[in-house]
C-alpha cells in the first residue's frame, strides 16, 4: 500500500469516525432535550428517563407527601397536612433540559450522577392551606398594640404627622409567605418566632411623601366653614374638606357626591323631626315621645346648593344651615319644644296649654276610635294653621259620608287637629275606646275657643 493510500485511508477512517460522532451527538441532543438522562437527581428525586411533565408530576406528589411542621423552641405548635399544592416548576424543567449540549454529552457519555435543586415554588395554595392556617391558635391569639401607619392628622387645621406604631398583631400573609418560601426550598420545619411575623407600618413618619402630603393639605384643606346649629356649632374638619375637594393641575374641584352624602350625614345627626324626646307629662312624669312633624329640618337641596358654593369659593364662612322647618321654640337646644306647647293624653283623655311653663286651661277630650280603627297618632306635632267656621267631611267606618262644622279647626297633622264637638254632651273617661272620633281631639266648645284664642300656627303639639 503506497504512502498516498495510506493517507486517504486514514482521512476516511476519520471522516467515519466524525460522521459516526456526529449521528451520535444528535442522537444523545434528540433524547436528552426531551428526556432526563440516566442518574438525574432533581431535588433528591430520581428522575432518569423522565419527562417534563412525568418529572413534574413525581416532584409534585414526593413534595406534597411532607407533612409542613412548625415549631416553637423544640415544641410542635402547628402542623399542615396534605399539602396538594400545584407548582410552578414547567420552566426550571425546560431549562433543565436544554443546558448546553456539551454538558448532556459529557454526562450521557460518563454515565456521571446529576444533582440539581430547583425552587419548588407554590403557584397555588390549597384551600386545606388555607383553612388550617386559619385555624392556628398562636396566629389568632390577641394582640396588645395594633400596628398602625403614620398618618397626618387632619382632625384640626394644625396637621401633625402622628408617629407610627410597631404592634404584636400577626401578619398573616407575611408568615404564609415565610412557610411557602421554606417548602420552595424544601424544608419542611419553621421554627417560630412572633415577633418574626409581626404585621410591619407601610408608611413612616419621616417618609418624604408623607411631608409632602403634609403640605398639600395645609395648602388645600384649611378653610373655615362653620355651622351654627341649635345646640352648638360644627367646624368642617380638614378630613371633611378632603372627602370633598380634589385639586388637580391647582384647580380646585367639588366632589358633588361627597357634598351629597355629607349633607344628608349632617340631616342625620342634626334634624330633631320625628326624634324621640324626653317629655315631663303631666300626669305620668318623665316619658319618652317618638314620632312627628315637628322640629328641625334640614333642606338638604338648598343646603347642599349653598355648601358647594362655600367649597368653590374657598373662603372662610359662618352661617346657619339652610331649613326647611324650624320649632316653635329655638332657645333650648334640643330641647326644642319649649315651655309653651299642647299636651294630649290619651290614656287620661285630658288636655292641657302650657304656657311658660303654666298651665293656661285644661280640658277633657275624646280622641279617634279604638273600636273603629281612629286611634289619634302619637308624637310631637305643631298647629299647622287655624280657621273658624269650618266642615269637616270625609268616610265613616261603614263607608257613609259625614259632614260636621265646627266653630274651631286646629289642625295639627294632615286631617287630625283640635276642635270643638258641639254635638257630645260627654268627654273623658273611656268614651275614645268605644264612641270615639275619626282620629280628631273633640273638645267642649268653651275650651276649644280658648285654646283657639291662645295658640298661633307652630305651636307644639305633644301627643302620648
Amino acid at each position: 500500500m503506497t504512502k498516498k493510500q495510506k493517507i486517504l485511508l486514514m482521512a476516511a477512517g476519520v471522516i467515519l469516525l466524525l460522521t459516526c460522532s456526529f449521528w451520535q451527538i444528535n442522537k444523545i441532543d434528540e433524547y436528552s432535550s426531551r428526556y432526563f438522562l440516566d442518574h438525574t437527581m432533581i431535588n433528591g428525586v430520581d428522575c432518569s428517563g423522565m419527562t417534563a411533565a412525568e418529572a413534574k408530576e413525581t416532584l409534585t406528589k414526593h413534595w406534597n407527601d411532607h407533612d409542613f411542621v412548625i415549631e416553637r423552641e423544640g415544641k410542635v405548635i402547628g402542623r399542615i397536612e396534605n399539602l396538594d399544592f400545584t407548582y410552578d416548576i414547567d420552566q426550571k424543567l425546560q431549562e433543565v433540559l436544554k443546558r448546553p449540549l456539551y454538558k448532556r454529552v459529557f454526562y450521557y457519555l460518563t454515565k456521571k450522577k446529576v444533582k440539581i435543586s430547583i425552587a419548588m415554588t407554590v403557584r397555588e395554595e390549597s384551600k386545606g392551606f388555607q383553612k388550617q392556617t386559619a385555624a392556628m391558635d398562636f396566629l389568632n391569639r390577641k394582640y396588645t398594640v395594633k400596628t398602625k401607619d403614620a398618618y397626618v392628622d387632619l382632625s384640626n387645621r394644625r396637621f401633625e404627622i402622628v408617629k407610627e406604631v410597631q404592634g404584636d398583631n400577626i401578619d398573616r400573609d407575611r408568615f404564609k409567605k415565610a412557610v411557602l418560601q421554606s417548602i420552595s426550598e424544601g424544608k419542611f420545619i419553621l421554627e417560630y418566632k412572633a415577633e418574626a411575623y409581626y404585621q410591619q407600618p407601610k408608611i413612616y413618619s419621616v417618609d418624604q411623601k408623607l411631608k409632602e402630603y403634609r403640605e398639600y393639605c395645609r395648602d388645600n384643606f384649611s378653610q373655615t366653614i362653620t355651622y351654627r346649629f341649635y345646640n352648638k356649632g360644627y367646624t368642617l374638619t380638614p378630613a371633611d374638606l378632603q372627602s370633598m375637594i380634589t385639586v388637580e393641575d391647582e384647580k380646585r374641584q367639588v366632589n358633588e357626591k361627597a357634598v351629597e352624602k355629607f349633607v344628608s350625614h349632617l340631616a342625620i345627626t342634626y334634624d330633631t323631626l320625628g326624634t324621640a324626646r324626653k317629655f315631663r307629662a303631666t300626669y305620668k312624669g318623665n316619658i319618652s315621645v317618638t314620632g312627628g312633624s315637628y322640629g328641625y329640618l334640614i333642606d338638604q337641596k338648598k343646603e347642599f346648593q349653598a355648601l358647594v358654593e362655600d367649597l368653590k369659593n374657598g373662603k372662610d364662612v359662618s352661617r346657619k344651615p339652610k331649613y326647611s322647618q324650624i320649632p316653635y321654640y329655638t332657645g333650648g337646644g334640643l330641647n326644642d319644644i319649649g315651655s309653651d306647647y299642647v299636651e294630649i293624653d290619651i290614656a287620661n283623655q285630658h288636655l292641657w296649654l302650657y304656657q311658660k311653663g303654666r298651665v293656661v286651661i285644661e280640658s277633657p277630650i275624646v280622641t279617634g276610635s279604638l273600636a273603629r280603627g281612629y286611634a289619634t297618632p302619637k308624637g310631637v306635632y305643631y298647629l299647622v294653621y287655624k280657621a273658624e267656621g269650618v266642615s269637616l267631611r270625609g268616610r265613616n267606618s261603614d263607608g257613609s259620608t259625614y259632614n260636621s262644622p265646627v266653630k274651631y279647626w286646629m289642625p295639627f297633622y294632615q286631617d287630625y287637629g283640635m276642635h270643638d264637638a258641639s254635638w257630645r254632651g260627654d268627654f273623658g273617661g273611656d268614651i275614645y275606646r268605644t264612641s270615639g272620633s275619626h282620629g280628631c281631639v273633640n273638645m267642649p266648645s268653651s275650651s276649644a275657643a280658648i285654646l283657639y284664642a291662645r295658640i298661633t300656627a307652630g305651636y307644639p303639639v305633644v301627643v302620648h
